[in-house]
């Protein structure tokens, strides 16, 4: 999807995140940004589009950990790096969109230092 075309800005994100399917093994990732409604992450494994995956994200030097699940919206693979980027959309709740609103606007005030 076009930078334009977003609703909600992206900002660089690369915290590790573990990502599971519900009853299936948990894996980890390292994020490549983040926004309100989605995150990207590198992993070594295709993932079909519309998968619904439980993340674990930890957001910033916070230690509280944030529990949401995504849905596979983009599926690519990046032959440099041996592994797919893949784009997922949040599926809503309270939690984790205040959490993400928080982490994003502490980027904001820091990067107009």
């Amino acid at each position: 999807m076009d930078s334009d075309k977003r609703i909600f800005p992206r900002f660089l994100f690369s915290e590790p995140v573990a990502y599971g399917v519900p009853e299936i093994s948990v894996d980890g990732s390292i994020a490549g940004n983040i926004s309100l409604s989605g995150i990207s992450l590198k992993v070594q494994g295709f993932i079909p589009m519309g998968t619904v995956l439980e993340l674990q994200l930890r957001l910033g030097k916070s230690f509280k950990l944030i529990w949401t699940r995504a849905e596979v919206v983009r599926m690519r693979q990046v032959m440099a790096e041996d592994c797919y980027e893949v784009g997922l959309k949040f599926i809503r709740d309270e939690v984790c969109t205040r959490a993400i609103g928080e982490y994003i606007n502490t980027c904001r005030s820091q990067s107009t230092k």
